[in-house]
């Protein structure tokens, strides 16, 4: 097996393979410069190396005519290029998905936090309003405060906190069940369990529940392609 090597294929080539019947003799491998020449066992040749152009491609196959050898393929094969081509789409999609995921975490969990900060501040505003420290001091809320509603209560509370790092930690499937799961549970706290004669609570709760309806539509919108 006589082999001559190739030279590297550019951006402007396109690698070739032709087989030739019978083998090509040692004194006419300089009219075929810049091609791998392999002598097969089957008897048969095989010239591969990149081509510049048709019209380089045509001077090989004028070559071989005038060698007299009966051409039996020409095979134009994909350059190295474009075999990684798929890869590199492969690795670009992929990243691009990765970032739409962590996209739609940000915004989940940001909108918690905007949540959070609601209810915290329309609790704390509504205890200025006068005689709202006092009633609920005196436990004139309109219902008994027992260790068991204020455990409620925490909880209830805790939900925006904890679904912060939620949003960011659990995968599609769970993270948007987890997310509409919470906005209802705390829309339902808002609407049933706030102050509606203060005069800064259904300011909050408005924000509150635009918020919360936001997360629900970003959740159920979650498509499967993202995941």
């Amino acid at each position: 097996m006589r082999q001559q090597m190739m030279d590297k294929p550019t951006l402007t080539t396109q690698p070739y393979e032709i087989r030739l019947q019978g083998h090509l003799d040692a004194r006419w491998e300089d009219q075929f410069e810049g091609m791998n020449i392999t002598l097969e066992e089957n008897g048969n040749t095989l010239l591969s190396g990149p081509v510049a152009d048709q019209s380089a491609l045509h001077g090989l196959l004028k070559k071989v005519r005038d060698l007299g050898m009966l051409l039996i393929s020409i095979n134009q094969i994909p350059s190295l290029e474009l075999m990684k081509q798929p890869n590199k789409e492969k690795r670009m999609n992929t990243s691009t998905k990765l970032i739409q995921i962590q996209d739609k975490k940000i915004a989940l969990s940001t909108l918690w936090v905007f949540v959070m900060f609601c209810i915290a501040y329309a609790d704390i505003i509504g205890f200025i309003e006068p005689r709202t420290l006092e009633n609920i001091i005196n436990g004139n809320t309109g219902f008994v405060l027992t260790p068991a509603i204020i455990l409620v209560f925490s909880l209830l509370q805790a939900i925006p906190i904890a679904m912060i790092l939620v949003s960011r930690w659990f995968r599609r499937n769970v993270n948007r069940w987890l997310n509409i799961i919470a906005s209802v549970l705390t829309l339902l706290y808002v609407l049933g369990g706030g102050n509606w004669e203060s005069v800064s609570y259904p300011v909050f709760a408005a924000l509150e529940v635009i918020a919360m309806l936001g997360i629900i539509w970003l959740a159920w919108n979650w498509r499967n392609d993202e995941a």
